[in-house]
């Protein structure tokens, strides 16, 4: 696989990590700096759903996993991982309401055509995207997925919300608090 020059590399990972630092998405304390890679979390605000017994519930906050490697920026330089538990045909659960674990998986067209242009600040914007935006015409092939993805053919996003009495003032609140979020300064 292609690689940047190491000190060439390690300024365009600092770079990164100053613009993921001004969307204020990343959590305090979770940059671990190795030789090869720099892994952290971020916990980005967008209403996504929850399924427990059959019932839906809102979630606000969504906890990803991102690990950037030596091979960044090209493709297969950067790895996602969902932390937070989600009902969605995109993004497999890392917990199966059927009981297991899952994989934390994102399908996400972004990585699909990821170049040596592609940057996090865009990705991160994307997996909020993602979240809001379910493609239920291109689920992952696991269980829960296939049965977000059936939920999500049936009834838009807009139905869940107007269903769970979920209001445009309640999402742009969630979107303004910073709680659980930290911004560093290095």
């Amino acid at each position: 696989m292609p690689e940047l020059p190491y000190e060439i590399w390690k300024d365009r990972i600092e770079n990164e990590l100053i613009n993921i630092k001004k969307l204020n998405v990343l959590e305090e304390n979770t940059i671990v700096k190795g030789e090869t890679s720099v892994e952290f979390t971020i916990n980005i605000k967008a209403l996504g759903l929850l399924q427990n017994k059959g019932e839906l519930t809102p979630l606000r906050s969504h906890r990803i996993f991102l690990k950037i490697n030596r091979s960044f920026p090209y493709p297969g330089g950067i790895d996602f991982s969902w932390i937070s538990n989600i009902f969605h045909p995109n993004i497999h659960p890392v917990q199966n309401p059927l009981g297991g674990s899952g994989t934390g998986y994102i399908c996400l067209n972004v990585l699909k055509k990821w170049s040596r242009l592609s940057d996090l600040e865009t990705t991160t914007k994307a997996l909020k995207s993602l979240v809001e935006n379910p493609n239920p015409d291109d689920p992952l092939n696991y269980p829960t997925c296939l049965e977000a993805a059936e939920l999500f053919k049936n009834r838009s996003m807009a139905d869940i919300k107007e269903e769970l009495d979920i209001t445009e003032e309640e999402i742009e609140e969630t979107e303004d608090e910073e709680e659980d979020v930290i911004i560093l300064d290095d």
